[in-house]
């Protein structure tokens, strides 16, 4: 196959701060995170992931690849501005996954989560894990947000996702796929406090023992990290929206080229990140060939 290109970014948080919505929307938990938005609201901002947008349709890639919280509050108001933002994008094709900030609260299916489907795939809660196949590639989403108690912002992903995740795995390493997971929760221990973390973390673990993987993606951390489980690499990704300027934390995104014949397969990595000048860098490239 020729050279598949993917796009990977997180985080995105769009502002909230023109948006109209009811004062009595936040009287619940979403009231401590709007507090918790209005003082960190100049550590996300929407110029630096016009940017980082930017800089990505130089790369053309053939799909673009958004691991959760697009929304601060998950307002109704929210997931609007998200569904008008995706569908300005000018990319071929882009897949995303939930984050905990889209799974505050317990909302309404319809005026939040269904407004998202043609980029998710899911008509329901109940149709993740979802998968997306082109050329020798499968996509697998899970969705690890789930609502949380105040100070809370863990990730669980349910045991009905966990049965059909272990065979959509066998599948695809039958079909001699290459399979790349997305998630929000980074599948690894210690990379978030443990009011962040995935509570079942070790399901999920024992399942990629078992059946394997050629690459996972992640957020929620807003760190740039490049880990291992077993051979499987584990990408994090900051914030596409971030303005900080320490090196883990800038708005950066992920370049991923995919190759494959019909016993090998070749992944390509790099990180992209943005400079105080809103240049982009290009750093950490790594390259693995596994069989297929």
């Amino acid at each position: 196959m020729a050279p598949y290109k993917i796009a990977h970014i997180s985080d995105i948080h769009l502002p909230i701060e023109n948006l109209q919505f009811s004062t009595r929307s936040l009287c619940n938990k979403r009231f401590l995170s709007f507090l918790s938005w209005k003082k960190r609201q100049y550590n996300l901002q929407k110029k630096y992931l016009d940017n980082t947008i930017e800089d990505i349709k130089k790369f053309n890639p053939n799909l673009v690849l958004i691991s959760g919280d697009l929304t601060n509050l998950a307002l109704p108001e929210e997931f609007e501005q998200a569904a008008k933002w995706l569908r300005s994008l000018p990319f071929r094709k882009i897949y995303i996954v939930p984050g905990n900030h889209d799974a505050l609260v317990k909302t309404n299916w319809n005026q939040t989560f269904a407004l998202w489907t043609p980029w998710t795939m899911a008509f329901s809660q109940q149709d993740y894990p979802v998968i997306f196949k082109e050329d020798q590639i499968a996509i697998i989403g899970l969705n690890t947000a789930i609502p949380t108690l105040p100070f809370l912002a863990n990730g669980r992903i349910d045991h009905e996702q966990l049965k059909r995740l272990k065979d959509l795995l066998r599948k695809t390493r039958e079909e001699q796929l290459i399979t790349i997971i997305m998630l929000h929760h980074p599948p690894l221990s210690n990379i978030v406090a443990k009011r962040k973390s995935l509570e079942n973390i070790k399901n999920l673990q024992n399942i990629l023992k078992k059946e394997g993987a050629n690459l996972i993606l992640y957020g929620h951390s807003h760190k740039t990290k490049t880990e291992k489980f077993l051979d499987i690499p584990i990408l994090g990704i900051s914030s596409a929206s971030s303005s900080s300027v320490k090196l883990n934390k800038k708005a950066s995104w992920r370049k991923i080229f995919v190759e494959s014949d019909k016993h090998f397969s070749k992944i390509k990595f790099s990180v992209r990140s943005q400079t105080k000048n809103f240049n982009f860098i290009e750093e950490d490239f790594y390259s693995l060939t596994q069989a297929l």
